[in-house]
Order: C-alpha cells, then sequence, then structure tokens
C-alpha cells in the first residue's frame, strides 16, 4: 500500500505509562505517524475511536478479555489492532490474533520494532513474533511441520511481494549502495533501509552478504 497521509495512531488504555511511552515515541520519530488520541477501556472506547478515525489502534492484551467485540468492530472499518504483550505465551498471543489483532509486540522490544509494526497493521498486515508465526503455520499445515517444509521455506513464505523485488534487485546489484537501490527501487534510500532490516529479521540473517547467500541458495534472485 502506498500511503500518502501520516499513519493516524489511537491508544486504548488505562495504562498512563504506557500512553507517555507512545506519544513521546511518535513525536521523536520521523516517520509519518501522528498521534490522534486515547481513551481507557470502557463502553464509549468504540465511539470515540469512530470519532478520531485512526489507521491503527494500540492496546494491551488485556483489551481482548474486556472488549470482545471491538477487533470485530474495527475488522469492519478497515481499522488495525496492534497488542502490546507482557508474556512470551505463545498459546495466549494466538487467542489474541484468532480473536482479531494484527499485531503483537513484547513490551520489551526494541522501539524500531514496535514502529515497524505500527507501519505493516497499518497497512492491513500481520505482525507475528517469529515464535508465534511458527505455531500458527505448523497448526494450518496439520500438525508437526512436513518433511518438505524447511524453517527456511516458512520464513521465505513470510516475504511481501514488494520485499523479494528488493531482495531480487539486490542480488542482482549486490555493490550497490542504498541510494542507488532506492533510485533503482524508485523509493527513497530511507525506506531502502527500513525495507531490508524488515527482511532481516523475517529471514533471521544478518548483512548483505548473508542475504544474497540466502536469496541465490533459495532462489530469490
Amino acid at each position: 500500500m502506498n500511503r500518502t497521509k501520516p499513519i493516524r495512531v489511537f491508544a486504548a488504555t488505562h495504562n498512563q505509562v504506557t500512553l507517555w511511552g507512545l506519544k513521546a515515541l511518535l513525536e521523536s520519530s520521523h516517520k509519518p505517524m501522528d498521534w490522534v488520541g486515547s481513551h481507557p477501556i470502557d463502553t464509549n472506547l468504540l465511539t470515540e475511536i469512530q470519532r478520531r478515525k485512526p489507521d491503527i489502534v494500540i492496546s494491551d492484551a488485556g483489551l481482548i478479555g474486556k472488549a470482545l467485540d471491538l477487533p470485530t468492530k474495527l475488522i469492519e472499518q478497515d481499522i488495525g489492532l496492534l497488542l502490546l504483550s507482557a508474556t512470551g505465551d505463545l498459546a495466549e498471543q494466538e487467542t489474541m490474533i484468532r480473536a482479531g489483532a494484527r499485531g503483537i509486540v513484547h513490551m520489551g522490544e526494541p522501539v524500531g520494532t514496535l514502529l515497524g509494526a505500527i507501519e505493516q497493521v497499518a497497512d492491513a498486515r500481520f505482525w507475528l513474533p517469529r515464535e508465534l508465526a511458527d505455531r500458527m503455520l505448523c497448526k494450518a499445515i496439520g500438525g508437526p511441520l512436513a518433511p518438505k517444509v524447511s524453517v527456511e521455506e516458512m520464513r521465505i513464505s513470510q516475504l511481501t511481494a514488494r520485499e523479494r523485488h528488493i531482495i531480487s534487485t539486490l542480488t542482482r546489484n549486490p555493490e550497490a549502495k542504498a541510494f542507488t537501490l532506492g533510485t533503482l527501487l524508485e523509493i527513497s534510500e530511507c525506506t531502502v533501509r527500513n525495507h531490508l532490516s524488515m527482511i532481516y529479521r523475517k529471514l533471521e540473517i544478518h548483512g548483505r552478504a548473508a542475504l544474497v547467500m540466502f536469496a541465490n541458495r533459495h532462489h530469490l534472485a
């Protein structure tokens, strides 16, 4: 999705520390994001969300238990729901996704991870912790991983078409600087770096050399 306007971010939480942290993060970020308000998780929450018209609602895991129908309402209005989790419990995280959340970020993750998740979820894509993505994929294909499906193939399946195109371009131009790649891809140097960071995270590799080797090994060039 080619977004032309800043992402409108809304928070649903009683936690003042969380609110302060989110506002400070967005105000200090150079990414195109606008803070449009917050509201506690109560009976007036949906009304306030509709009034503020956000692209994404950020809340804590407690929202699922307190507002069971809210995720469905948000989906109907094409508003992404990103939950901040304090637990690594995969069963609990899976419940959140199945209830309607599009993304989960552990509260201990780096700032860059949260910003990346906001961008993904606001653009109607999922952001899942790797272990959770593996767990749900295993269930989708019927239990334990089939012998023909490798862990690397699962990671590749998380790539978007745009990310695959970037990998292909980089593999054909392994010595090109980010600026040059941006020119070839018709995007900014900063956007190139952001995409590469996301690709490294999804594939669990580090650096260009490793990415080029991975791409050639798996015919992504």
